[in-house]
């Protein structure tokens, strides 16, 4: 899904009007969404009942590119609120291109979601009309409510005339493709080729062409064998096994060659980073339970080896024990970066606890204090629960967030700033200059009156604690994931982007409720630039006033490019005998603990943490664990393919002789049979018993033959990218009858 075009000058809120309605309520009419009222509880529409269909069209006073919209919300929550909705649009108020399927989450706060707004050709979808209908409330059997919608988008004369033309020609070419697959499948061969001919449009990519007429018309099966093999080898298939389901690995790291069997102690709040490069994952302090530690480890991948480079870095000129800490790398330079701590402030008397900022020289095996306190140099006071991340190619530290250790707010004895803690701002730390810069300061907390109306100061990044920062070095953003701002009012944007050329920063609609990760203290996240994911992997929570909270451990991936979250891993049992039996196999939840990635060989490493067992509170962990994801190989899936091609070979010769059927399903089928794989064994078992069911051997069966081999091309389309292949509905399915 595209963004919106936040950065274009043309992109601009859209006039509209009611169109038309299913039902509203007396008082409740759809007129009341074209004024934001958040104080208002009667300012909404709201449906008589929640009886399909219920919906609203609304009407744009222009035809426009509709790129993103808005919803705002009563002050509170309520129930019905819109759990999950659709979004059409189209020139016609009958036109139904669905636009987004989401949902909103029961608060206050306002949601804006990216709207489909381009076509496989990139052709824009100009819009009139608006569709929006309601498909489930938050209460039970409630009817819906929407309280304030806003369309944002391009309704620029020429540009929107441009793009109309654009969308009737896509639509003509989709329809001629329709007929030239109908009369291909259907022998209309004379017909097919005078439209092709005449028309200048083409059904597929020659490659896909050749292909049809290797199974189809020839029913060479060997040659569409090496043709699978071929469009493997060039690339065609890489976006379906990129799309294929994940296998998560759980495994205890091996240490070899250990014999004193030194590692680092059990703990939790402590900090870890790799260097891919080196193979060496690098670990620094956190709490065993009773107090903070300073100990520096490093653990060598290919010798499985941990080595404990000091056991309290404070005596070699490094930070003191601390927890709650963050650390970073820079990879080319080789140097590690350390900043912020917990700090019980409760019992402190005297000065503020100062913001110390250190950095870790590898290869001297050095450690500097490059600054006192950051504050003083124009950078964050003492917090922790924050994050930061290293950009190599221009020496530059991002810190994002966490919560201010020493305030005066803090500090006091007021109870309501305890429950409502002050937060660090965005920041920037310029190595080579040693020079702090503000990107964003935390403004959230302030209140400004406007008009008598107390309203908060509108920020574009929420400040927070908890969350996740990942830096995409390609795309030159940094993404921020998770986090709360505070105990009773968590919504931050839940996932957001920041471009570190332009200084934009993009909010990502999420999608409905029971399609993304968890979000609080104890997701890790990581990247992986070169395929263009993030990995989030979530645990037990320390958290029990909220439900969402109960979720355990799960393991998800976001891809960049596609805009989509899915989930490779979940286990949300509780029962602490079950964990018992399995601490060898997978780790138990857990917070406080810390995830690394090794991009260079696709491999996750856990270490330690709190497993939040309440008759052993100073109880912390040691275990070591890796994670492989393991996908589909160019091997697998031509496997993949040629076990679909001699299946459709063995339809086809069982129809004529049984025998041959027979010894082909026993040699060039069987070979391919994973028979230790209890569902591929099972398959190949039901397609043995094909040979004993009757077939009727009355009358031409080059038909049936001609369906069978279709339906195999069908079948390997698949497996090619949507731009490749045949339109995938059919033009039949067209007609309403």
């Amino acid at each position: 899904m595209d963004e919106p075009s936040t950065s274009s000058n043309l992109c601009k809120k859209l006039s509209y009007s009611i169109h038309s309605y299913s039902s509203f309520l007396p008082t409740y009419a759809p007129e009341n969404i074209l004024q934001d009222n958040q104080k208002d509880q009667s300012s909404r529409w709201s449906s008589i009942s929640n009886s399909p269909p219920q919906y609203l069209i609304l009407k744009l006073q222009n035809t426009s590119i509709v790129k993103y919209i808005k919803f705002g919300k009563y002050e509170r929550p309520h129930v019905c609120n819109l759990k999950r909705f659709k979004v059409y649009g189209g020139l016609e108020d009958d036109t139904k291109i669905e636009l987004l399927y989401s949902g909103l989450s029961n608060n206050s706060e306002i949601e804006t979601f990216n709207l489909r707004h381009t076509l496989e050709n990139s052709t824009m979808i100009p819009v009139r009309y608006i569709r929006l209908e309601p498909l489930e409330s938050w209460g039970s059997n409630f009817n819906y409510s929407l309280w304030y919608v806003e369309l944002h988008g391009i309704d620029d004369s020429h540009i929107i005339s441009n793009e109309i033309s654009r969308f009737y020609q896509f639509r003509e070419e989709t329809l001629i493709r329709l007929c030239l697959k109908h009369f291909r499948q259907n022998h209309y061969d004379l017909a097919a080729n005078v439209l092709l001919h005449s028309s200048h449009v083409t059904l597929e990519h020659p490659f896909l062409s050749q292909l049809y007429e290797t199974i189809v018309t020839h029913g060479n099966y060997e040659m569409a064998e090496i043709s699978m093999d071929q469009a493997i080898n060039d690339g065609f298939l890489e976006g379906f096994m990129k799309s294929q389901s994940f296998k998560p690995v759980w495994s205890l790291v091996k240490e070899h060659g250990n014999a004193s069997k030194k590692k680092p102690c059990m703990r939790g709040g402590h900090q870890m980073c790799i260097d891919s490069a080196a193979g060496i994952i690098y670990l620094l302090g956190g709490w065993d339970g009773q107090k903070d530690l300073s100990d520096l480890w490093c653990f060598t991948i290919a010798t499985g080896t941990w080595r404990c480079i000091s056991v309290n870095v404070e005596e070699h000129g490094g930070p003191s024990p601390r927890s709650c800490h963050k650390i970073c790398i820079d990879m080319e330079r080789k140097q590690i970066f350390v900043l912020g701590r917990f700090y019980e402030v409760q019992s402190y008397i005297g000065d503020y606890p100062q913001s110390d900022f250190y950095v870790y020289d590898i290869e001297q095996n050095q450690w500097t204090l490059i600054c006192a306190d950051t504050s003083i140099m124009g950078g964050p006071k003492l917090i922790f629960d924050h994050q930061l991340v290293m950009d190599s190619i221009s020496s530059t530290i991002y810190v994002f967030g966490g919560r201010v250790v020493a305030s005066s707010s803090r500090c006091g004895a007021n109870e309501s700033h305890k429950q409502n803690p002050d937060f660090s701002g965005f920041y920037k730390y310029h190595v080579p200059t040693n020079t702090w810069t503000c990107i964003l300061p935390d403004t959230y907390h302030e209140i400004k009156y406007l008009d008598g109306v107390v309203t908060h100061n509108p920020q574009s990044v929420a400040s927070r604690g908890g969350h996740s920062i990942l830096l995409h070095s390609k795309l030159r953003r940094i993404y921020i994931f998770g986090g709360q701002r505070q105990r009773m009012v968590q919504r931050c944007p839940e996932f957001l982007w920041y471009d570190i050329e332009t200084g934009i920063t993009q909010s990502m609609p999420m999608p409905a409720t029971v399609d993304k990760p968890p979000v609080g203290y104890t997701q890790r996240a990581t990247i992986d630039t070169d395929n263009d994911e993030i990995y989030i992997l979530s645990s037990l929570s320390k958290d029990k006033d909220r439900k969402e909270d109960k979720v355990q451990n799960a393991f998800w991936v976001y891809f960049i490019k596609q805009n989509k979250w899915i989930c490779i891993y979940k286990n949300h049992n509780s029962d602490e005998q079950y964990w018992n039996r399995m601490q060898h196999i997978e780790p138990c939840p857990r917070f406080a603990y810390q995830l690394v990635y090794d991009q260079k060989n696709k491999i996750h490493y856990l270490f330690g943490g709190n497993p939040g067992k309440a008759d052993a509170q100073n109880l912390r962990l040691d275990d070591f664990w890796e994670l492989k994801v393991h996908r589909c190989t160019n091997t697998e899936l031509s496997i993949q393919c040629k076990l679909l091609i001699r299946k459709s070979k063995f339809q086809e010769i069982k129809k004529k002789d049984k025998v041959a059927a027979m010894q082909f399903l026993q040699t060039s089928v069987s070979e391919l049979i994973n028979h230790s794989d209890t569902e591929q064994t099972r398959e190949f078992q039901e397609t043995a018993a094909l040979l004993f069911k009757d077939d009727n051997q009355s009358g031409d069966i080059s038909d049936e033959i001609h369906k069978w081999r279709c339906n195999l091309f069908d079948k390997l389309c698949n497996f090619f990218p949507k731009s490749m292949v045949q339109p995938q509905e059919n033009l039949v399915d067209l007609i309403s009858l």
